[in-house]
């Protein structure tokens, strides 16, 4: 049964009329509020929690993922901080402060958060994942590969791992095994968003290989998903230019050029394509 807002708000409310545990009573409609969007309602009470117990982890914690959401990050690193001092082996809140950092671009101070949360708890596959896409912003795509890997021994149905995973490895030109495992999410999720990005990336290194045949056929088949992707537009038109389809090139050139007016390689390929067709 999933508890709403407004539930948690009656029942928080009454706590509060009967004087029973403000603090965590706060809590609740700092949390209620943040699910509503409310984010200076929900500073409200995480605050008035603090005024009814200073050492109340949870209520830091809460400040720390609403100021993080209202972008003011040295507010939300300091409250989740304080968190960690009252509970320093909560995993999670870890890897909030990761969260932080990383949206800071301090991917070493990031890296090292996300490390303790694994350390706290090593079956959170998304701590694992966190500190992989950590690890491959920084370039060190060998320890980015490995907490891929590692996510997916806690999650095998994780497909968004395995796409990350899959552009590592084409990042250290393992092509082949990243094409495998773009299959295997295109054919276990048929039905996902997953599924559509694999093909785009997918279809990317096939033109980079010379396969256009088959990038052509995966851009066909995922164009109508992504109407306002200029970028796929144009690959698609590439490949009908190389496989002498000037026509259906021509469509998807224009599309581009709707969507991307400044988009110098499509316009000099329409006027080739013109020029060739007089």
């Amino acid at each position: 049964m999933i508890i709403s807002p407004e539930d948690i708000i009656r029942k928080a409310q009454k706590f509060l009329k009967e004087g029973n545990k403000p603090q965590s009573a706060f809590t609740a409609l700092g949390m209620a509020y943040f699910e509503k969007g409310l984010l200076d309602k929900a500073v409200f009470y995480y605050s008035k929690a603090l005024e009814s117990d200073s050492q109340f982890a949870p209520a830091y914690a809460g400040l720390g993922i609403v100021f993080g959401k209202k972008g003011l990050v040295k507010e939300s690193v300091f409250n989740l901080k304080e968190a960690i001092k009252l509970s320093p082996n909560c995993a999670l809140l870890y890897n909030w402060l990761a969260d932080a950092y990383f949206d800071q671009g301090k991917i070493e101070d990031a890296i090292r958060e996300y490390s303790k949360a694994t350390e706290l708890d090593s079956l959170d596959s998304n701590a694992h994942n966190d500190l992989a896409d950590a690890y491959r912003i920084k370039g060190d795509f060998q320890s980015a590969l490995n907490y891929y890997r590692k996510t997916l021994e806690i999650d095998p149905d994780d497909s968004n791992a395995k796409i990350e995973m899959a552009q590592v490895l084409i990042q250290m030109k393992e092509c082949e095994e990243a094409k495998k495992i773009l299959n295997s999410v295109i054919n276990d999720h048929p039905l996902s968003e997953d599924c559509r990005t694999s093909k785009v990336i997918l279809a990317s290194l096939l033109i980079r290989e010379g396969d256009y045949p088959a990038a052509r056929n995966l851009l066909t088949e995922i164009s109508d998903c992504f109407p306002f992707n200029p970028t796929i537009h144009f690959h698609l038109a590439l490949c009908q230019i190389i496989l002498e389809e000037p026509q259906k090139a021509m469509e998807n050139l224009n599309k581009t050029l709707d969507l991307d007016p400044n988009h110098a390689r499509a316009r000099r390929l329409i006027q080739q394509i013109s020029v060739k067709r007089k």
